[in-house]
């Protein structure tokens, strides 16, 4: 009876407990006082009192505990953390120290912070490798079962299954495709006239092509001849390519396997004609049937490629879309093609193109140009296009081959090392194609940035892509001539000087200037680009954010790796309120085959309107006109062609093109002002010297050494590589950071 009540009594305290936590929240003790509870009762109500914080004396150890648990970072500590860690990875006792210091950290807290920043980045790195070896995991899987297919069916003469009938099939129509292309190779070697249905030849006259322009037969046994040219370039493994040491890219092989093939294309190098061949393969995060609508489609096709393609039309139509898609489809058409950099003229070039499945899964998008290049245009295409085959059902991979015959008279000399390969080269296609589907991917499946709707970042995804073809448009100086050259050839003592008129904007403001210029940093383009992202350093040479505190506010869209990202940046002077916090738009990628950073100021308001969807932009009110302001990056290959096994981009130095556009007023006759070019040029100027004046600074402060000395660095260790030095019983090359 005694043990009986006592429990009751210790339930009695229990759920008094209970009702003052869940009533007020604040434990009360039962009417007969804490005297009435027996020990067990009163042993577990300081257990429950312990573990709901109630014991301010007692407890006071584990509230400590908990505030160290609960302990982050200021803003200010992780701004100089995270901008240190996007160029050094790995600082030594010295910068671990002037780290503790700036931050007011202790030692084993920056540490501990680097060794789970670098954990955290490797993690990140695994998944997408894993992703990728996933991918190429299907594909062998994939090519193994056809080839278990083909083995099964190759010995299997009398079989009547009519799947197994239309393998057969496809498989003797492209057999037949190859054996008439190597009838022509034969006939070329014996130097026997080729038949004249080839007619993407070189040595086939333009006004036979022209003037058979019209006839339907022609045509489609032009692009078929294309389309078998191309298979087998995409599928060859031998001889026709070889790969570029330190690239993710293949160059024909000219001087051999090709030139006996089709020794017409000398008559091009005759008349001036240059040769410009790559083959790329990327994994595309998009399914096959959505790529090929992206590159059927004129406005489409220059969307997906807003840095690379400023115009687009399609001139005529041969053979019509059906309710299948673009199966068998036959367009003419003009495309311009640009690269971000007064010192490369864009390319117009018009040619044919023609879309065919050859399997469930697998199409093939063939370009081949009409004319031969001498008299219509400055470009002509050789069979090219894209090779896509399905992965999975959000996947593909695409293989991109760019052949051209191109008249590059109009490059300058510092470009023309680059021009075979990266500049218009099917590395950069293939590039921008990951980057825009893997984009486009994030906006509608990642929910990194709860904060801003998916309508709003599809907007804003839009303004970037848009923000990117401006300025890409306003260096190159292309748009149908729209644009008017003052002044200038585009280098660093010759800056360009361009305009536009315009009705967008403020009404004081009748037109766009565009100032532009390319010069070579000796340091390497990964470096460059590092320096340049990183927010820390933003207000040493960034004339928009002069003295003010640059912040990320929101990631929209992250592509393929952690430096292909859309971002909004809040820009903040020390001492003003947030009402005077101006936004900025900030849209870049990396790539060995061109890299950018391009970002333009807008207020919070037109921020704001951006990311209501489109139905609830106010009436009368079109989108915010923005003044794009960027680099663009592209590696040195002249002084990286000795770092064999070296990524490009890693070593050498780097080309860089910097540009930005500012709205001016014009004189009557639409003639420019001269004090509005002179302010621009020194402008520019100025802006060119504070930017290297950093990058050397920072980049001798972050390595501890000139960027003159480590290449020079870097050279020695490539040439003991090469001698067999790393390893043997001779000195090793100096360590570099």
């Amino acid at each position: 009876m005694e043990m009986n009540q006592q429990h009751n009594e210790g339930n009695e305290s229990f759920v008094a407990l209970m009702n003052g936590v869940a009533g007020d929240g604040t434990a009360t003790l039962p009417n007969d006082g804490e005297q009435s509870m027996s020990i067990p009762a009163r042993e577990l109500f300081a257990a429950i009192e312990a573990d709901s914080g109630l014991l301010p004396v007692n407890s006071s150890n584990t509230n400590e505990k908990r505030k160290r648990r609960l302990q982050r970072l200021t803003g200010k500590q992780s701004e100089v953390l995270e901008g240190f860690f996007s160029i050094c990875g790995h600082p030594d006792d010295g910068q671990k120290r002037h780290l503790s210091e700036t931050t007011g950290l202790g030692l084993d807290q920056v540490k501990f912070w680097f060794q789970n920043k670098r954990t955290q980045v490797k993690t990140m790195c695994w998944k997408e490798e894993n992703y990728k070896l996933s991918v190429e995991n299907e594909i062998l899987r994939d090519e193994n079962r056809r080839v278990k297919i083909a083995h099964c069916t190759a010995i299997c003469l009398t079989c009547r299954n009519s799947s197994v009938q239309n393998q057969l099939a496809v498989e003797m129509e492209r057999l037949m495709g190859q054996s008439e292309w190597l009838q022509q190779e034969i006939a070329r070697s014996n130097g026997t006239p080729p038949a004249a249905n080839l007619a993407f030849q070189l040595n086939s006259s333009a006004d036979y092509v022209f003037s058979g322009q019209h006839d339907q037969q022609m045509i489609a046994e032009l692009a078929k001849n294309a389309m078998h040219a191309l298979i087998i370039l995409a599928e060859s493994h031998v001889a026709l390519w070889f790969p570029v040491p330190g690239c993710s890219y293949e160059v024909l092989n000219k001087m051999m396997a090709y030139d006996q093939a089709y020794p017409g294309d000398n008559s091009a190098n005759a008349i001036g004609f240059k040769t410009e061949a790559t083959r790329a393969v990327s994994m595309v995060m998009m399914d096959y049937k959505s790529v090929v609508d992206f590159l059927m489609d004129p406005y489409n096709y220059r969307t997906f490629f807003p840095e690379v393609i400023s115009g687009a039309v399609t001139n005529r139509i041969y053979t019509w879309p059906t309710s299948d898609g673009y199966n068998g489809v036959i367009q003419l058409m003009t495309v311009e093609m640009m690269f971000p950099s007064p010192l490369v003229p864009a390319r117009k070039c018009t040619f044919l193109r023609y879309c065919n499945v050859l399997n469930e899964g697998l199409v093939v998008v063939i370009d081949v140009s009409l004319d031969d290049g001498s008299i219509f245009s400055k470009c002509r295409k050789m069979p090219s296009g894209f090779l896509i085959q399905s992965i999975r059902p959000n996947s593909c991979k695409v293989t991109a081959i760019e052949h051209v015959l191109v008249d590059d008279t109009g490059v300058h000399e510092l470009y023309q090392p680059c021009m075979n390969g990266l500049v218009f080269g099917a590395r950069r296609w293939v590039a921008t194609m990951a980057r825009q589907s893997a984009r486009m991917r994030d906006v509608h499946h990642n929910k990194t940035a709860p904060q801003v709707s998916t309508k709003g970042r599809k907007n804003l995804m839009k303004l970037a892509d848009d923000l990117l073809a401006s300025f890409a448009g306003g260096i190159t100086a292309t748009g149908g001539g729209t644009w008017t050259v003052v002044i200038g050839a585009g280098t660093e003592k010759d800056i360009r000087v361009a305009y536009r008129r315009t009705t967008e904007g403020s009404s004081s403001y009748n037109a766009i200037l565009s100032v532009s210029a390319s010069l070579r940093l000796p340091l390497p383009m990964r470096k460059t680009f590092d320096l340049l992202r990183n927010l820390t350093h933003r207000c040493k040479w960034d004339v928009l954010v002069h003295g003010s505190v640059v912040k990320e506010e929101v990631t929209i869209a992250r592509g393929v790796g952690n430096d292909d990202t859309v971002t909004v940046l809040h820009c903040k002077r020390a001492g003003r309120e947030d009402r005077g916090r101006t936004m900025i738009l900030q849209n870049n990628g990396y790539d060995a085959s061109g890299s950018f950073m391009v970002y333009s100021q807008i207020d919070s308001e037109l921020m704001n309107t951006m990311v209501l969807s489109p139905s609830d932009l106010p009436p009368g009110r079109g989108g915010p006109s923005l003044y794009p302001t960027g680099f663009s990056l592209l590696p040195d290959v002249e002084a990286a062609q000795d770092s064999s096994g070296i990524a490009l981009g890693e070593v050498g130095g780097t080309l860089m093109t910097m540009g930005f556009q500012i709205p001016v007023k014009l004189a009557s006759g639409d003639r420019m002002y001269s004090r509005s070019a002179a302010s621009a040029i020194r402008l520019m100027t100025d802006t060119i010297a504070l930017v290297k004046k950093t990058l050397m600074n920072e980049h001798s402060g972050i390595y501890g050494v000139s960027p003159e000395k480590r290449e020079v660095r870097v050279q020695i260790k490539i040439k003991n590589m090469r001698r067999g030095f790393i390893g043997s019983d001779h000195p090793a090359s100096p360590r570099i950071c």
